[in-house]
């Protein structure tokens, strides 16, 4: 990787610097351990959105919460701050917790019960979708070789 590779990555904000490039310091003991660990994240990721998928045709909140819970976990866990930004929101609004005072852009309010917490959770899975799809694409240019074809839809 480049200087330049590397300096586009800190600056497009998608990632915590410190916790990526511990990840990747760890190459020096194994090499392509951290590219390993981007790809596994993007095969779950997908997995995972498509329960999420599933879980809001059943309106299930409980489950909402709980795989938000799980991917901002992981996501966190590998640096890529604007993803696990937008999972906290689906676990928060799974509990019916607006942690950041959202309001849709629609006639929706919390008088509509479960409708507008699903509502709100779609909303952080759409930002979600799109950080993910961001993140992946400056991955895929900072690692160079990532493997984007194992990670297509």
């Amino acid at each position: 990787m480049s200087d330049e590779q590397m300096k586009k990555l800190q600056d497009s904000g998608l990632v915590d610097w410190p916790v990526f490039s511990e990840l990747v310091a760890m190459d020096e003991d194994e090499e392509g351990f951290s590219k390993g660990l981007f790809q596994t994240f993007v095969d779950q990721f997908k997995d995972t959105y498509k329960e999420l998928d599933e879980n809001v045709e059943l309106k299930d909140l409980d489950k909402l919460s709980s795989l938000g819970h799980y991917l901002k976990g992981s996501a966190a866990a590998l640096g890529l701050v604007t993803i696990a930004e937008q999972c906290e929101r689906m676990q928060n609004y799974g509990h019916k917790i607006n942690c950041d005072d959202y309001s849709l852009d629609s006639d929706l309010s919390e008088s509509d019960g479960d409708a507008y917490w699903v509502s709100l959770v779609e909303d952080a899975m759409a930002k979600a979708k799109t950080a993910f799809e961001e993140s992946k694409e400056a991955l895929i240019e900072y690692f160079g070789d990532f493997d984007a074809e194992a990670s297509e839809d």
